[in-house]
């Protein structure tokens, strides 16, 4: 059959140029194709090219203005965006500490950065006027009405969710920015604690109202003098002046709405059950002729109330606290595995609270902001818990349940009038002014906590189950052990004059040593 010789070619529509967008008038039709219309093409490919119809292209880059106008709005977007960049990164370097962290959570969330640039320079020139609302969509760093806030997005606010600090009936809890109770709102919990209000009326007798176990407040006096001159000088949980002033008020009535922050009846009933190793009153015993009952009645107490009350579901510093304290009795009173458990739920509390994290950084935001009194009893609780773990790690050969690669908090501050308080030894007689002395009790644990930290590497190189079977050479054990005492005698040689071993000395100096 003849090939086709171009019938098609009537059926042409006008074509539509690639570059120049304009309408050509339609060429003539293709001359026949023959067998030799390779060749004459092959010759013809090194003068000019032909379009899919044959016809002839010409390329003339001089004629193309749009490319020139594409150019030019490339070169001033880049301009732009430099200009937007540059005036962001000066705000950062220039705005006061305080100021900068909100203007990096804008920019991390706000969707136009120039928006952002703009709202800079107008603030810069005065040109925006002075909001002193608080809004929970547009930071101070916003152009004012004119401009377009940066609204935020699902995505926005779940990049901006890292994790804070939130009071959840009454106590504050950390919740993690992979959890989703962070984007449940607030239950309002300040208001319910009342720290300054609605203060109820002091109880006829504030002093036992805190246990079932005693009517006798001069018991109840001895044995808190007990723990507090041997005990708490070491063991350093609490801070003494806020549960003094909550324990002196007496048992909350149940039908206030003010609730004790720093101290509850299970947190005393735990305190008295430890001051009862300290002395031989027959009282401080379950069974009076029996001394191995010292203390069993208190802390039958404060278990009781720790499961009957739900305390272990309720996040509280004082629970914190108390459990810490039953686990340590336990210990002493030869029942390893029930103080463990009740060690690892006094841990596991306080990382619920976050107090093994910095909470100046978490609370940034968080309207219900920490007071000073809360922050410290917090840093004083956390590193008590501290103190706990390298105990029982070191007591039972087992790796810190604490590491120290979860805690951002810092230490705590040395009060001088608090430390400058005469420390003076007490027996069942009272006091006695012979080595009566200034109780550091922060300053001694400060440094007790220097240890802890030097102890947990200790644990984890040598004890961690993981590298049991693994042989890590004599050279590296023994490199391992001159680093350790070279940090034990550093720490030794730095100890304050005051705290240098000698007669008479603290009870707590004494068993740092």
């Amino acid at each position: 059959m003849a090939p086709d010789t171009g019938t098609a070619a009537t059926d042409v529509k006008p074509l539509v140029d690639g570059v120049t967008g304009q309408q050509q008038p339609q060429k003539s039709a293709p001359k026949p194709r023959t067998r030799n219309r390779k060749k004459e093409e092959s010759s013809d490919r090194g003068a000019k090219r032909r379009c899919v119809y044959f016809t002839d292209c010409v390329y003339d880059p001089n004629s193309d203005h749009r490319r020139k106008g594409v150019y030019k709005n490339d070169i001033d977007s880049l301009k732009t965006r430099n200009s937007t960049l540059q005036t962001l990164i000066e705000a950062i370097l220039n705005y006061s500490e305080e100021d900068v962290p909100a203007l990096v959570r804008q920019i991390r969330t706000c969707e136009s950065l120039d928006d952002v640039a703009e709202a800079i320079v107008a603030k810069e020139q005065g040109l925006e006027e002075e909001d002193d609302d608080d809004d929970d969509t547009v930071s101070t760093y916003d152009v004012s009405a004119s401009a377009t806030p940066c609204a935020p997005t699902f995505e926005t606010q779940l990049s901006g969710r890292m994790g804070e600090l939130r009071l959840d009936d009454g106590s504050v809890r950390y919740i993690g920015g992979t959890s989703n109770l962070i984007f449940l709102g607030e239950d309002g919990g300040a208001t319910a604690m009342q720290r300054q209000s609605d203060q109820y009326q002091q109880q006829e007798d504030p002093i036992t109202s805190w246990t079932e176990i005693t009517s006798d407040p001069d018991l109840v006096v001895h044995l808190l003098n007990m723990y507090f001159t041997f005990h708490y000088t070491y063991f350093l949980t609490l801070n003494k002046s806020l549960f003094y002033r909550d324990f002196l008020l007496g048992k909350p009535p149940p039908d206030t709405r003010r609730k004790t922050e720093y101290c509850t009846p299970l947190l005393v009933n735990a305190i008295l059950a430890l001051g009862c190793h300290f002395t031989s009153f027959p009282d401080a015993r379950e069974n009076p002729e029996d001394s191995a009952t010292a203390g069993d009645h208190f802390s039958k107490e404060a278990k009781r109330l720790l499961m009957e009350n739900d305390e272990h579901e309720k996040p509280k510093i004082t629970t914190v606290q108390a459990l810490a304290l039953m686990s340590v009795r336990e210990a002493g009173c030869g029942r390893e595995a029930k103080g463990w458990v009740y060690s690892g739920m006094s841990f596991r509390m306080a990382c619920d609270m976050g107090l093994n994290l910095d909470s100046g950084v978490l609370t940034s935001n968080n309207k219900s902001s920490l007071d000073d009194e809360e922050e410290d009893a917090r840093l004083i609780t956390f590193w008590g818990c501290f103190l706990f773990d390298k105990c029982w790690s070191n007591y039972l050969g087992r790796l810190p349940q604490i590491p120290p690669s979860i805690v951002t908090v810092p230490k705590f501050d040395v009060f001088p009038a608090e430390d400058a308080d005469t420390w003076r030894p007490y027996t069942d007689s009272g006091f006695t002014q012979a080595h009566a002395q200034p109780a550091r009790t922060r300053a001694v644990a400060l440094q007790i906590s220097g240890l802890c930290e030097i102890s947990a590497d200790l644990m984890t190189f040598f004890y961690n189950p993981i590298d049991m079977d693994k042989a890590k050479g004599k050279q590296a054990e023994l490199k391992k052990l001159s680093e350790i005492h070279t940090r034990l005698e550093a720490w030794r040689k730095n100890l304050p004059k005051e705290l240098e071993l000698r007669e008479g000395h603290l009870s707590s100096v004494l068993t740092m040593q």
